[in-house]
């Protein structure tokens, strides 16, 4: 196995389990930290390390992707998505817009305009 932590990353002791408080922490925080998913909508349950993912998201790929990271997660025995899709600008759609300011870059730097308060 070429792994950069070694054969046995991401092995517990046996009969461990992670309090669902955190577990619930550790998923949320996944799915933050994720750029490519909107996970304003997203309730995340868990029971007994049954991580139930509930609420909406803006693209249908968007369902499969929250469920990846929610089983990526170490505790995480089993995952129940009931996510649903309404659609709306998802946050990888946004990724190859192009800076509306890339056009002011300058001999000394990128132009900024200016903020008024």
């Amino acid at each position: 196995m070429n792994d950069s932590h070694g054969p046995h990353a991401g092995k517990g002791p046996q009969a461990w389990t992670r309090d669902d408080a955190r577990l619930r922490e550790d998923v949320s925080d996944r799915l933050m930290e994720d750029r490519l998913i909107d996970a304003r909508g997203v309730e995340v349950l868990v029971d007994g390390a049954v991580v139930t993912l509930v609420g909406h998201v803006p693209g249908a790929s968007d369902v499969a992707h929250a469920e990846l990271l929610a089983r990526a997660t170490p505790g995480v025995e089993e995952v129940r998505n009931r996510l649903t899709v309404e659609p709306g600008e998802r946050a990888v759609d946004r990724l190859g817009k192009p800076n509306p300011y890339d056009h002011y870059e300058g001999r000394w730097g990128r132009w900024v305009p200016p903020v008024s308060t």
